[in-house]
Formats: structure tokens, sequence, C-alpha cells
């Protein structure tokens, strides 16, 4: 029998880094919320993931800059606060171990006393009649029913995706059914001792554990479905990251290993004693078709490294998800679509920029939720208003722009997400520039008065570089910067359409030149250009 709980407004299903952030939030604004979280520590994540111990988000600690903004560009780990500790004072490694992620996690927790139920399970959530939400919880002490007003999920995408994959043998181990530090025993490496390995999937935790098992390893094969893209290439840092290369070196270099993309519905089937098999299901016919690259008696071991989805088994109710499983489909202010103060933070914000930006990751997600906080709890965005008839005001104007595209963090850790909009009003002579927000959020401005709306971003060009001997390279040329490889500022110019003042038209779109460490503060180049930009829309 389930205790009911005093109701709360806000309740935070999660303790890892996107609810300790709003936590954060929260707390600093006084605003009535609890964390459930199932785990006896914040961020348990990373107590057991990656295998290797290894992140790959990057803890730069030097950079030869005081501004802390600019800092938080390359700082991928740190949870934004005023005072807060930054992770960067926590390892000296650049891409540190999850231990120590989880330790500043829980220290940032600790700080600033958040309200953090531990060990604290979520069994079910419902909706009531009066549009609340129930959760069944248990812990140590009992089974409870919280209730709030708003509900906001920030649990990731925890569930293991084994789809593609069918296991007539049900002893295939998945990444995720690793214990913890499984790949550190002694005793664990040594059962991969002379054995040939398939990994299924080819994204970086296939080649993670890849490159730990090579030494053991007789061979190691990785089967993918589909060509996986660089992230050196992409920019995305889910794509492959450099740091895994090692074991592309034992292929190309013709060391027994190999990795392939033909993995299209994979079955796998007991082979001779201790070994599988696999094959291909085309789904039209009774004929196995085996698998080209498997070895004549098969394989000793095989690991699945297909991925996470988002787990929807605590919701009774129904919870539209993207087409791959993988997220929650949300709204603007990144709100269930069917489901009324229902929210998805963290991780699960990045269904708007999958593949596209950092909006999955920590040194992502940090902003989006920061703007999520401002859309639908305090409505205190970042704002300054310049007279434009004031050259001092224009002056101040073009200086803060400079600022922004040289050490925002937002605006460059978000690239291509999170802009800067500043609005010109031609009946009061001003701007108003508004700090770090999605762009989506110029959708739902509107005025009955004729404005020019300004949107700032820094970018990469959609054309991905594939020739590795051209990444990094760039062109100069001027009529060329929109082809920019490397990322740059874009300033779009819109106004409103005189029929209805919600609707908008791009009126143009000036790309700006990239700079190979991307300081964008020649004179000529930026400052200048600027003004001048500005000048042509202001009158």
């Amino acid at each position: 029998m389930y205790k009911a709980v005093k109701p709360v407004k806000n309740i935070i299903i999660g303790a890892g880094p996107a609810g300790v952030q709003l936590g954060y939030f929260f707390q600093k604004a006084g605003i009535e919320y609890v964390i459930l979280e199932r785990n006896e520590l914040a961020g348990s994540f990373f107590d057991r993931y990656p295998l290797s111990g290894q992140l790959i988000s990057i803890n730069k600690r030097f950079t030869g800059v005081e501004d802390p903004d600019f800092n938080l560009r390359h700082d991928w780990n740190s949870l934004l606060s005023d005072d807060g500790p930054k992770f960067t004072d926590y390892s000296k490694e650049y891409y540190p171990d999850r231990k120590d992620l989880v330790r500043y996690i829980n220290d940032f927790a600790g700080k600033y006393k958040l309200n953090i139920k531990y060990k604290t399970n979520v069994e079910k959530i419902q909706k009531t009649a009066e549009g609340k939400y129930t959760l069944a919880v248990t812990n140590a002490s009992g089974k409870w029913l919280y209730t709030c007003d708003k509900l906001i999920v920030a649990t990731g995408v925890e569930k293991p995706n084994r789809g593609g994959v069918k296991d007539t043998t049900g002893t295939i181990r998945h990444y995720a059914d690793f214990p913890k530090d499984y790949f550190k025993k002694e005793e664990n490496l040594a059962t991969f001792e002379n054995k040939q390995l398939l990994i299924i999937g080819n994204g970086n935790s296939a080649f993670e554990l890849a490159n730990i098992l090579t030494p053991r390893v007789s061979s190691v094969n990785i089967l993918g479905r589909n060509s996986k893209k660089w992230a050196m290439s992409t920019h995305y840092a889910g794509d492959l990251r450099s740091i895994y290369l090692p074991f592309h070196d034992t292929f190309l270099l013709k060391s027994l290993n190999s990795f392939d993309e033909t993995g299209i519905n994979i079955v796998i089937e007991n082979g001779v004693v201790n070994k599988y098999t696999i094959h291909h299901d085309c789904g039209r016919c009774s004929i196995k078709h085996p698998y080209g690259g498997m070895p004549p008696d098969g394989y000793d071991q095989i690991i699945l490294c297909t991925g996470w989805q988002f787990d929807t088994s605590i919701f009774e109710f129904e919870l539209p998800l993207t087409e791959n499983k993988k997220y929650p489909i949300i709204s603007d202010t990144y709100e269930a679509i069917n489901n009324t103060n229902l929210f998805f933070i963290g991780a699960l914000m990045h269904s708007f920029d999958f593949k596209i930006s950092s909006g999955g990751f920590i040194h992502g997600f940090r902003y989006l939720i920061k703007h999520f906080f401002h859309l639908n709890y305090d409505g205190k965005f970042d704002i300054q208003k310049y007279t434009i008839s004031d050259s001092a005001g224009m002056s101040d104007l073009l200086a803060h722009i400079i600022y922004k595209i040289n050490y925002g963090s937002a605006i460059y850790q978000m690239f291509g997400q999170l802009v800067d909009i500043f609005i010109y009003n031609p009946n009061k002579d001003e701007i108003t520039y508004i700090n770090d927000v999605h762009y989506n959020f110029l959708k739902t401005h509107s005025s009955n008065e004729e404005l020019t709306y300004f949107m700032l971003s820094l970018e990469y060009s959609s054309e991905h570089v594939t020739d590795i001997s051209k990444i990094g390279s760039r062109d100069t040329s001027i009529g060329k910067e929109s082809y920019a490889k490397l990322i740059h500022p874009v300033l779009r110019v819109v106004r409103d359409l005189p029929e209805k003042r919600i609707n908008k038209a791009l009126i143009d779109e000036i790309h700006f030149d990239e700079q190979l460490t991307a300081k964008f503060d020649d004179e000529y180049k930026y400052m200048d250009k600027m003004l001048r930009t500005l000048k042509m829309f202001i009158s």
C-alpha cells in the first residue's frame, strides 16, 4: 500500500548532470522541487560507464585566458553556476576518468544542498484527472505516492538497444550487461585471450572495447549496419572520435582485425562447441545468408555495442518517441507533445539536434537547461538594450557582438542551435539584445510594430569534409565564407511580414570568415563588416 506524500510543485526524475543542473537553478530561485534518484549517489551512470573508465569529453584546464565564459568553451564537463566548483579542478587528464566526474557532480550537489532523495525508485507514473502526475515510488522506508504539478524527466537514454539483432542463444551480452570495472580486472581480460571476437555495432563503444581487447584476442571483427562518420569531419561529438583511431591502424595495416558495415538483420546461433555463428535474415526466404567475414568455425565471443534508447516502461500512458525510439518527441519548450507539464531535459533534449550539435552531452545541454528554466519558470532572459542614435550605444552593441563571437560559450558549444537575437525597433530607436536562446525562440515573438530581427550564431558548413588531407584547411576567399569548414560567425536578418506579425521572412544571411583558432578579432573581417551590415538594415 502506497502512502501519500505532501504534493510538490516540481519533481525531477534522475540526479545525473541534467537533474543536478536544473536543481541548481531551482534552488537558486527558491522554487519548490525534489529530485528522485534510484541510486545512492548523483551521476550514477558515470559510476559504471564508459566501461574503459575513460571519458571522451574534453577537460582543457589551461586556455591562456582568464574569462570564465571563454574557458567554458573548452571545458566539457563543468555545470553552470555563479560560484560553484569547476571540473577542471578535479582532473589533470585531457580525457578524464569517469570517477572524477562522479565525484564532481556529487560535490556540486552537496555544495548547493540540492533536495535529492537517494535510493528512491520511481516504479510507475500516472496522470490524474486534474492534469497532475502521480509517481509510485519505493525506498528503504516503504512505498510512497508523490504528486506534482510539473514533472521533469532527466533519466537520459539508459535502455540497451538490441534492435536489428536476433540472439537465438539467449547468451549474448550487451555493453550494458558488463559489471562495473569488468574490463579492468585481469581475470576477466584473460577470458578473451586468443579468442576470435565479434562486436556488433560500430559506434564509439564498439571501438572502445576493441582497443581494450586487441592485445588479448587473436582477432576482432566490428560489424555495423551502416557507415559511421568521423567527428573530426562532422564536428558532432557523438560521431566516431579520433581517440579510437588505434583500432583502425590494426585493420588498415592488416593485423588480423577488421571492421565491416554490412550488418543488417543479424541472427546469432550456436555453432560448434562453444562457438557462435551469424547470418543475415533477409525476411523473404528460408535460406540462411552467412556473414562473409565470419571465421570458418564461428566466433568464440560476441558483444553487442548497439547503443541505447529512452526507457518508457515507467509511464502508464502513451508517450510518442522519435523514429529510432531513442528520444521522446518534444515541443519547443521541451514538453511532451501530448502531455502538458511533462518535460524532458539533459540528453533527452537531443531530439532537436541529434547528429547536428551538442545537445546530447553535458557541454551542450547545460545551456539548454538554463534556456529551459527561463522559458518555463522565471522568464528572466539575459537582455541588454542599446540606443542606436547614440554613437556610444552603437559602439557598445558592436563591442558586445564581438565579445560574444570570441568569448561566449553557449553559442559556441551549442553551435547552430543557441543564438543571440537582437531586435531593432525604429519607433523607439532601440535594440533589445537577448543572449543565448534557441533559434526557435524567434517563432514566438510577435509585435504590432514593424521590427527587424538579427540572429547571431556560430556555425560550421553543412558540407562535411571527408578527405582527411583537407580537414583543417580553409578557404578565405571573399564571397566563399558560407563554405567555411571551421566554425565561424553567421548573422541572419529577419523581418515581420506585414499581414501577420508572428510570421517572419529571412531577408539576408551573412557569413563571416573562418579563423584557424576561432579568434574573430580582425578589425576589417569582423568589426568593420559587422558594423556595415548593421547599418545596412538599421536606419
